[in-house]
């Protein structure tokens, strides 16, 4: 009985004193495309908490209907100059699926692993970032999509989110690795004729 109320109170600090940055914004800069026209999905995040200082891996999933429609390119974290950034973000292909098997993202109405017809790219910082406790201050994350040449005029739908991932330490994204999704949004890219 002491070993499990001690893994549950140790699992419970690890999530008090994580680096996050919550999602406060997600906006298509612009939501009307041509065919083989780009844009950029914003994410603008916060700290998570005023009183616990930390740093660690954050990343974002940008996420499309399909990918025969819309590409999604790379990533940039801090592109306003804030915590630690400009840097390029890192693609990890393992991250959606070990976050759908690992069981996470199921809080707050959306259950990541039960999301179906969305195809994932998955972009991780390549240092931890540290928060400072900083919730007066803002850091924005971008990652370009493009309308390809053979997209199909009509609305296309565009998913991101945002948390932060705690590495067992073998700098790969896998179920036993924890992440702590901090924030959901849905959007729609229209392709024009």
């Amino acid at each position: 009985m002491k070993k499990v109320l001690f893994g549950t109170m140790i699992g419970a600090l690890a999530l008090v004193t994580v680096a996050c940055f919550q999602l406060q914004g997600f906006l298509i800069l612009n939501s009307l495309l041509t065919p083989g026209q780009a844009t950029k999905v914003q994410f603008t995040l916060r700290p998570y908490s005023a009183t616990d200082p930390d740093r660690n891996y954050q990343f974002i999933l940008v996420g499309v209907q399909d990918t025969n429609d819309l590409f999604v390119g790379k990533a940039t974290w801090g592109t306003n100059g804030k915590f630690g950034g400009p840097v390029t973000m890192n693609v990890s292909q393992a991250m959606a699926g070990a976050i759908a098997t690992g069981n996470w993202c199921s809080t707050n109405g959306l259950d990541f692993g039960s999301i179906t017809g969305i195809d994932w790219k998955a972009f991780v910082t390549p240092t931890k970032i540290r928060d400072r406790a900083a919730v007066d201050e803002h850091v924005i994350a971008q990652a370009v999509v493009k309308a390809k040449a053979t997209a199909p005029a009509g609305q296309h739908i565009v998913m991101g989110v945002t948390g932060a991932w705690i590495d067992d330490g073998d700098d790969v994204a896998e179920p036993g690795d924890t992440f702590l999704c901090t924030g959901n949004a849905t959007g729609v890219i229209y392709v024009e004729a």
